[in-house]
C-alpha cells in the first residue's frame, strides 16, 4: 500500500512525535491549562481531557497483563519493531487502550511514538477505519519503517456493539453512547484488548522472524 505521508514522516526520523513520558507531561499541561490537544476545536474537549487524564492514571495502575502476553513481550520477540499511536487528549477510546499498549512498549523494550491525528503529518489519512479517521490507531512497523499492521479504534466486540445499536432505528444518543462505551471499558478492565492484540502480536513476530 502507498503511504507518502507515513514514509516522508519516517524519512525526517518522526518529526513532532512524543515518547510516552512527553506525552503524559503534555496531558497534564492541557489539564492544568484548560486546554486540549485539538487547538481551537470544541470547548467540551476540555472536560474530556480532563476526564481522560484520569482514566488513563486509573487504567494503568488496575488493567492486568496475561502471563502469556508478559512472557512475549519478554522474550524479545517485539523488540525488532517500532511502534507509533495516533492519539488526541479528547477522545475516549484511547483513554482506555493507549495506556496498556505505553505498558506493553515499555516492557518489550519497543520504541513507543505517539502522534496527534489533527496536527503534525495528518499520518491518519493514510489509516482509515472503513473510510473515517476514527482513534486511536496503533501502527507496529519494522525497524526499516515498512508497515505490518494496525490496530484501532477499539477491541472488535465493543466495535460491533456500536455498529448494531447505530443500525437500530432509534439508536441511542450520542451522549448516551460514549457512557455506555466507558461502562464498557470499566467492566472489561482490558481482557477484550488483550485477547485480541496477543495472537496480532505473535503473529508480526513470526513475520519479522521469518525475514
Amino acid at each position: 500500500m502507498n503511504r507518502p505521508l507515513w514514509d516522508k514522516w519516517w524519512r525526517e526520523e518522526r518529526s513532532g512525535a512524543m515518547d510516552s513520558q512527553s506525552f503524559a507531561q503534555a496531558m497534564e499541561q492541557w489539564v492544568n491549562n484548560s486546554q486540549h490537544s485539538g487547538g481551537t476545536d470544541p470547548a467540551s474537549w476540555i472536560e474530556f481531557t480532563a476526564l481522560n487524564a484520569v482514566r488513563m492514571r486509573r487504567v494503568a495502575k488496575t488493567s492486568k497483563m496475561p502471563e502469556s502476553l508478559m512472557a512475549l513481550l519478554d522474550s524479545g520477540k517485539c523488540r525488532e519493531q517500532h511502534w507509533t499511536l495516533i492519539t488526541e487528549s479528547w477522545c475516549g477510546d484511547a483513554a482506555q487502550t493507549t495506556p496498556l499498549i505505553a505498558a506493553m512498549a515499555d516492557r518489550a523494550g519497543v520504541t513507543l511514538n505517539w502522534t496527534l491525528r489533527d496536527s503534525g503529518p495528518k499520518l491518519i489519512r493514510e489509516f482509515l477505519t472503513q473510510g473515517s479517521e476514527s482513534i486511536p490507531i496503533w501502527i507496529i512497523a519494522g525497524e526499516d519503517g515498512t508497515v505490518l499492521g494496525q490496530w484501532g479504534p477499539r477491541p472488535g466486540d465493543l466495535q460491533s456493539w456500536i455498529s448494531k445499536e447505530r443500525a437500530k432505528p432509534n439508536p441511542l444518543s450520542k451522549k448516551e453512547m460514549a457512557i455506555q462505551i466507558q461502562l464498557w471499558y470499566a467492566r472489561d478492565r482490558g481482557k477484550a484488548f488483550f485477547g485480541e492484540v496477543e495472537p496480532w502480536l505473535r503473529a508480526l513476530a513470526e513475520t519479522l522472524g521469518t525475514r
